[in-house]
């Protein structure tokens, strides 16, 4: 549509200046006719093309403006194609070709003009090209804005995909750091338990029994496999963190969500929690991620949210953890909290280590809401 427009354009604008040349008798050239107005609307039809086709734009414009110009009539009214022309040669064509395209634009004046007779005719040629050398080089200054307003645009979005990356990064180290601990309790608890369980067998009459011996040594084997086993999840840990240890801290899980409730409204936001028919003991790394889940949740909410109030749902269907955490207030202004943040990220890189999804984003009400399930394996119970 702007093509058309601008082609439209220049064609009446061609057409009102050779009439008003030819009005006030402008160097005694020809009177304008039907033969004008149809090499002026030739000279202008070209331009549709001008972003596909910028140098042959300039090229069909040369020929079909030389017969008008040889036929003498008014020479400054082909100079609005001329102009477009020059201007989208620039714009449009590929760097190696700026230069024919200028020498071309050139000529789309010049050659038509100096091949009148008149004696002002090497005047004319050289406003002409003064003009189509304005037009060009606006067009190189419009095609170098746009090509560092896109340079930038894609450098800030590599910044944020790396952005992106590392803090998901971060995240994996971070749900490593608490697999870890999960996992050893469970070994430190095995390793005392067999232990224990070999020690009081070693103590029993009858130690010449098989089965008895068999099953001593079974027992301090699984200690020192369960031992063996803690060590290379310290190292592996250690080697996630840059060679630095990690805290030793026992790692947060849903019997203290109460401490998120109590953070969240003190704050300024009222939690209520759902929690009916939640078994009492769920898997440690689902209780763990669970527990970050909301946290994460609750804090975008006093960070981002107006809301005054907020629903935590835990629903257990199943094999199956729901989460679902919606606050009930508009974002608040120059809010950046988007389902492609950095922390939404960081509570999906969770969900999906454990098998799981979560999806986030505004609701109806004009509040915002975060849901996620989680698997529950029966296999991944907290020892006791």
């Amino acid at each position: 549509m702007a093509d058309r427009l601008l082609a439209a354009g220049s064609f009446v604008l061609g057409v009102v200046v050779a009439t008003t040349l030819e009005t006030i008798d402008f160097d005694g050239e020809r009177s304008v006719d039907g033969w004008a107005v149809a090499l002026l609307g030739a000279v202008s039809v070209p331009l549709l093309a001008r972003r596909r086709w910028p140098i042959a734009v300039v090229l069909v414009v040369l020929v079909v403006s030389t017969p008008y110009h040889l036929l003498d009539y008014p020479h400054e009214a082909t100079l609005p194609a001329s102009l477009v022309g020059a201007f989208a040669a620039a714009r449009y064509s590929a760097p190696p070709r700026r230069a024919a395209a200028a020498l071309l634009a050139m000529a789309t004046v010049t050659v038509p003009v100096l091949a009148d007779e008149t004696s002002g005719a090497p005047t004319d040629a050289l406003l002409g090209v003064g003009w189509l050398f304005m037009a060009f080089f606006a067009g190189l200054a419009v095609r170098f804005h746009d090509s560092w307003r896109s340079a930038v645009a894609a450098r800030l979005e590599q910044e944020r995909a790396d952005e992106v990356e590392r803090r998901v990064a971060e995240e994996r180290v971070l749900i490593a750091a608490e697999l870890h601990d999960v996992l050893a309790h469970g070994l430190a608890v095995a390793n005392v338990q067999a232990s224990v369980a070999a020690h009081l067998i070693d103590q029993l009459p009858g130690q010449g029994d098989t089965p008895l011996q068999e099953l001593s040594t079974t027992l301090h084997d699984l200690s020192d496999t369960s031992r063996a086993t803690l060590q290379e999840l310290r190292a592996v840990l250690d080697v996630l963190h840059g060679g630095e240890a990690g805290s030793t801290d026992p790692a947060p899980h849903l019997g203290e969500l109460q401490r998120l409730v109590d953070v969240a409204e003190a704050a300024g936001v009222r939690v209520d929690v759902e929690a009916d028919g939640l078994d009492d003991e769920l898997p440690s790394t689902v209780s763990v991620v669970a527990y970050r889940i909301i946290q994460e949740s609750l804090t975008n909410v006093v960070r981002h949210s107006t809301a005054e109030h907020a629903t935590v749902r835990l629903e257990q269907d199943g094999h199956r953890l729901r989460i679902t955490v919606v606050d009930h207030g508009p974002p608040r202004p120059g809010s950046t909290a988007t389902p492609a943040g950095f922390g939404i990220a960081g509570m999906a890189g969770r969900a999906q280590a454990l098998g799981g999804e979560l999806s986030a984003g505004p609701v109806d009400s004009g509040g915002f809401e975060v849901s996620a399930c989680l698997p529950l394996p029966e296999t991944w119970r907290v020892p006791s």
